[in-house]
């Protein structure tokens, strides 16, 4: 998982900072989620959820979806009491990691898990993702890869040079991926399909504050 690592709910009047359009309906929620990126979290700060639906919490400047504590595991997701419809497919809840490894740098992973087959799901949902061209097979995913070395422009992003599948992300670097994957870890996620954004590899302080703004800059120093 670490390399892969809402129609009837009129739950939003968001305006988006991306290209001067408004985040009017789940489906562009969903798209300025697949940008991983901080518009997503910047977007949830003017969201009113409907009841019994999404919980939101409150970072400063954004919000982002109530998760106990990313780092500790059994206080990462959040279930939904009832399931967010995007183009049929049941978002149950939202996933919320970082973790620092030796051997691999700090990795983040974020966002929803849903009903279905992963292949089911990007069929449905692959309109709505943006660069969703870039997609590829990788191994049980289909994933979007980008990659930036450490110093380069804080926006600047790079398609070529990437690791591949299975390969840790080399020293320096970092990489951005959205993947639509098969959970393979415990439950809640087992037997689920997630629909993830990452940053894996060296990840900075100054990366999150504009990547992750939901979290503290420092949470992996």
């Amino acid at each position: 998982m670490f390399r892969t690592l809402l129609s009837g709910l009129c739950l939003l009047g968001v305006a988006s900072i991306a290209h001067g359009q408004q985040a009017t309906s789940p489906e562009q929620l969903l798209t300025q989620f697949s940008r991983c990126d901080g518009q997503f979290f910047q977007a949830l700060n003017t969201v009113q959820p409907p009841p019994a639906t999404l919980s939101l919490v409150k970072y400063g400047p954004v919000s982002a979806p109530k998760v106990l504590n990313p780092l500790q595991e059994g206080g990462r997701y959040q279930a939904f009491e009832q399931p967010l419809v995007i183009k049929g497919v049941r978002l149950v809840g939202y996933y919320n990691e970082a973790q620092s490894l030796k051997s691999v740098g700090n990795l983040l992973f974020w966002g929803f898990v849903a009903e279905g087959e992963p292949k089911d799901v990007t069929a449905a949902l692959k309109p709505l993702l943006v660069d969703s061209v870039r997609l590829r097979a990788d191994r049980s995913a289909m994933t979007r890869v980008e990659i930036r070395r450490v110093g380069d422009p804080i926006q600047q992003w790079r398609t070529e040079g990437l690791a591949g599948g299975g390969v840790a992300t080399p020293f320096g670097f970092v990489e951005r991926v959205l993947s639509i994957d098969k959970g393979t870890a415990s439950a809640p996620i087992s037997g689920r399909t997630t629909i993830f954004c990452s940053l894996q590899g060296t990840v900075t302080a100054p990366l999150l504050q504009v990547y992750r703004p939901d979290l503290n800059a420092h949470l992996l120093d």
